[in-house]
């Protein structure tokens, strides 16, 4: 994956969908009823889980945990048949996950400024497990291009045009599925921290612009966020007589707040989702020391494995913090680390508005997915890396440790990435869980 760079955008994409369907199909092929399920699309093996409901949404609207637009926008294309509604379904969110790419590679080389890193980052999002998502007639698709415009949006917020979009794009979010929350978390949060990085930077005139010329985006993501469920919230309060029924209706799945600290080693569910629950915290702490080695002008001393067996420990991150900790203790101690200084270009992240709101946001849905789970970490890697937010963060942040060793890095995500979105789609042939 040498020079990727000289791919032309176009090629880029076309590479990175190939990839997505040479995963698909051997996942497909391997499984011994997946071909069986994609030809027939209409009986009871092709109602997986969740797809048929949000179908069935479509054909009759009622208030629920479900939110209406993805089933509404399929009930415009689907005739009069739930199982022949699910094939819509399916058809129409591979479309709109097609369709999102080149606005997401556009994102990418935006806020990255590396082509070949843009890329790979555009692979690693295309090949994850649960971009399966994208492909299976769930929400994803819909959700995730509403999100890639929102951040476009953010990327020129000083325009009154692009702000009109951001609120457009996220009252959809809001009626897609549940993102009341994660969008107000996300949007105070990110303002938050961008006006104590403009607090602690040198330069008098960050102190005073850098965070004012986001209050207006952030107010209209919380804004359009409450309008949106709103749109949603009164039809439910006119057909149940409760404005809260959708969160009413996740209460009685079972989920509730409580501190659970066993889902912190035991996720009862898909490994991933302790994935989910982990990476999302793991890189706000490292651009926060990062960040703070920065602005104190001192150099860092870090553990970096040299041994390529060691990043599978990754796997487990309960076991990847634990080793990495010990092993960080006893090399400080024997005076083996070589103190480094922190790239300079880091101190970009300390005031980007766009990079903290994607990875508030999955904060928000890995935090969510932990407190109110019931009984398990269930469909918390969905919501964390079917969408866009954490790859756009996770490639801004990569975009300044760039170095052979991170390549290296990259490369091997891409491996396991792709082995795990083969499985994916060998469990969804089986019609098993997938998340």
């Amino acid at each position: 994956m040498q020079n990727l760079a000289r791919f032309s955008f176009w090629k880029q994409i076309f590479i990175a969908l190939l990839f997505y369907v040479i995963c698909s199909s051997i996942g497909v092929l391997l499984s011994p009823h997946g071909i069986a399920k994609l030809a027939v699309q209409e009986g009871k093996e092709f109602q997986y889980w969740d797809a048929i409901h949000y179908v069935n949404l479509g054909f009759n609207p009622q208030c629920q945990a479900f939110y209406p637009l993805w089933s509404q926008i399929n009930r415009l294309f689907a005739p009069e048949n739930p199982l022949v509604g699910l094939r819509y379904a399916f058809i129409l969110c591979n479309i709109l996950f097609v369709l999102s790419l080149p606005i997401l590679l556009y994102v990418l080389r935006k806020v990255i400024k590396s082509e070949s890193l843009s890329f790979i980052t555009l692979i690693l999002y295309v090949v994850n497990p649960n971009s399966i998502f994208h492909s299976i007639g769930y929400t994803e698709s819909l959700f995730s291009l509403w999100a890639i415009i929102s951040v476009v949006a953010l990327l020129f917020s000083n325009s009154v045009f692009w702000n009109v979009i951001l609120a457009v794009s996220m009252i959809l979010m809001s009626v897609s599925r549940p993102s009341l929350v994660q969008l107000l978390f996300a949007s105070s949060s990110a303002i938050f921290c961008v006006f104590l990085g403009s607090h602690f930077r040198s330069e008098t005139h960050s102190k005073t612009r850098e965070w004012k010329k986001y209050t207006i985006p952030a107010g209209l993501i919380a804004i359009c966020a409450i309008v949106g469920y709103s749109i949603y919230g009164i039809y439910c309060l006119l057909s149940t007589g409760n404005f809260w029924t959708p969160f009413k209706a996740q209460v009685e799945w079972g989920r509730t707040l409580q501190l659970r600290p066993l889902f912190l080693l035991f996720p009862r569910s898909l490994l991933n989702d302790l994935h989910g629950l982990y990476f999302p915290f793991i890189l706000l702490f490292l651009v926060v020391i990062l960040i703070y080695f920065h602005t104190k002008d001192q150099k860092i001393s870090l553990y970096v494995p040299k041994h390529p067996l060691l990043w599978i420990t990754l796997f487990y991150p309960p076991i990847a913090i634990l080793i990495y900790s010990i092993r960080y203790w006893l090399l400080a101690k024997a005076g083996k680390l070589t103190p480094q200084s922190v790239t300079s270009s880091i101190f970009q992240l300390q005031t980007n508005y766009v990079f903290f709101f994607c990875l508030f946001i999955c904060i928000a849905n890995a935090a969510i997915g932990f407190l109110a789970a019931s009984g398990y970490l269930y469909s918390l890697a969905r919501f964390v890396f079917a969408t866009p937010f954490f790859f756009i963060a996770f490639g801004m942040v990569i975009g300044h440790l760039d170095s052979p060793k991170t390549r290296e890095f990259l490369y091997g995500c891409i491996l396991v990435s792709a082995l795990g979105l083969i499985e994916q789609w060998y469990r969804w042939g089986n019609n098993r869980w997938v998340g």
